[in-house]
């Protein structure tokens, strides 16, 4: 990622804006404790910003490894110096069920991170079945997952051994009797205080893994159900990695609209075509209006977006309506507004399923939704307001292309419109607030 972010990125809050500033001593020292906790050496940074995980872009740079807390790009690491983390975003992952894994973590275990961070540093591992990535059986081996847990000082270490201890009192029938076992849990409850009701040590530290996107194997999107069948959607047509592969499974080409969208449909993670949801949303003259920006830019790159007006826009559309009355994805976004304008359903053909994915939300009621928000947002990459709510990473990939004109539009048209009341627009996107 670092290779594509700029500096109007950054100024803008597009890229690194919702992150935890570290720059006292203490919170520094904590960290560095993590990192050689690790076996990685310390930042000489005196300040550096960090996301939810505890990772931080500076060091990453000052490391010349992006990878610095994720190695084998699998089992990723975290360090937590304050609770505030919660909130924060997750900005490098192989897996998008890092994040949502993180986010249960911090609110299961908010009093015992609330306490421990008080002190000390938390920081561990996200540990699964495997170790490494070798072939696609290791991706669906993937279940469960499970926190291990460290602190660099003795209070987590103490709050375990009390524990231990509490237990033995209440199982040996003369254990008051034990005088260097009381004096033992005195002594630590001094340090950590009464476990029985602190909850000073994680109690929830096992989580089932959803369904997710990873970036390995060209990036693929594995998705799970009832029936214990994995279906897969990935990058490439005719994967090796598929082959000769034993366990039930189905493969989706990407591109293959027409079984993508019977997927998602069979399964129940899209809805159908919906005429009250999409005037709502507004979903198609957005859609329209940001298509007809990118068709401007690539016919005049010096042409600034962020001033055109509606009326000089709809000037342009008649100029080169010829040229767009023959373009599939414009001619089906027109044929659509009028329909709801008129107030009738548009003639969608069924061969159109490439067409469909372009109006057709996440179920709202579905756990993957967001994930399906996710995908479906590369079928209207051209759409960068949903692509940098929905999928920030292919946004800077998308970004990276643009035109100089497309990147400075994008950038004000995100800080205006998704900025601004970021929780409504997922609301209308999913008819839910986001989780």
């Amino acid at each position: 990622m670092e290779r594509i972010i700029d500096n109007a990125l950054i100024d803008n809050a597009l890229i690194y804006g919702a992150m935890f500033r570290v720059d006292e001593p203490h919170l520094v020292d904590r960290y560095n404790r993590a990192l050689q906790g690790f076996g990685l050496p310390p930042t000489s940074l005196e300040t550096f910003i960090i996301d939810a995980m505890g990772y931080s872009p500076d060091i990453a740079k000052e490391f010349g490894d992006k990878n610095y807390l994720d190695p084998n790009e699998i089992n990723p690491r975290f360090i937590i110096l304050s609770p505030e983390q919660e909130d924060l975003p997750v900005i490098s992952t192989s897996f998008t069920s890092t994040a949502d894994l993180m986010k249960a973590f911090f609110v299961k275990n908010a009093e015992s991170l609330n306490t421990l961070t008080l002190k000390d540093v938390v920081f561990g591992e996200i540990e699964d079945s495997t170790y490494r990535i070798d072939s696609i059986e290791d991706i669906l081996s993937i279940k469960k997952v499970h926190f291990k847990i460290r602190t660099s000082g003795e209070l987590f270490s103490r709050a375990r051994e009390l524990k231990k201890m509490v237990n033995r009192f209440y199982a040996e029938d003369d254990s008051w009797r034990n005088d260097r076992l009381m004096d033992d849990i005195l002594r630590s409850a001094r340090l950590v205080g009464d476990i029985r009701f602190n909850n000073i040590i994680p109690r929830y530290t096992e989580f089932e893994l959803p369904s997710f996107w990873t970036s390995h194997f060209g990036g693929l999107y594995v998705f799970h159900d009832e029936d214990g069948v994995a279906t897969l959607i990935g990058e490439e047509q005719d994967p090796e990695f598929i082959k000769g592969f034993q366990n039930e499974l189905h493969y989706i080409w990407r591109l293959d609209y027409d079984s993508v969208y019977q997927f998602l449909t069979d399964t129940g993670r899209i809805s159908g075509f919906e005429p009250g949801w999409l005037e709502v949303s507004g979903l198609v003259e957005r859609r329209i209006e940001l298509y007809v920006s990118q068709k401007i830019s690539e016919s005049n790159t010096d042409t600034d977006l962020r001033r055109l007006s509606p009326d000089a826009m709809q000037n342009w559309i008649h100029r080169n309506y010829d040229d767009l009355a023959s373009d599939g994805v414009f001619s089906f976004l027109m044929r659509v507004r009028k329909a709801l304008v008129n107030g009738r359903m548009p003639v969608i053909r069924k061969s159109d399923a490439e067409m469909k994915l372009l109006i057709v939300r996440a179920g709202p009621e579905h756990p993957d939704r967001a994930l399906v928000a996710r995908l479906l947002s590369s079928y209207s990459r051209f759409d960068f307001l949903n692509r940098f709510a929905v999928n920030k990473p292919g946004f800077y990939e998308d970004y990276a292309r643009f035109p100089e004109n497309l990147k400075q539009f994008a950038i004000q048209k995100i800080t205006r419109s998704y900025f601004s009341n970021a929780d409504r627009y997922w609301e209308k996107l999913l008819d839910t607030r986001k989780d």
